[in-house]
């Protein structure tokens, strides 16, 4: 997943970066970092997670964490 990739699933799922970042579980700086494409502390590039692509895909067709009732 692209930072450009990860900006059109939040736009699609209408998420502010704090609403996504909730969902996924992480900071709303690592959402930042993830939309940049950049490190905010070094700024030297970096790669998204690679369970972040089924994350967002899982959360996009309403899929609940495993477990979930």
């Amino acid at each position: 997943m692209t930072p450009a990739q990860f900006i059109a699933w939040q736009a699609h799922m209408g998420l502010t970066v704090r609403a996504a970042a909730e969902l996924l579980g992480v900071s709303a700086a690592a959402v930042g970092d993830w939309r940049r494409g950049t490190s905010r502390t070094t700024g030297r590039p970096i790669k998204l997670p690679p369970l972040l692509p089924l994350a967002c895909a899982a959360l996009a067709a309403g899929l609940r964490p495993w477990g979930d009732s």
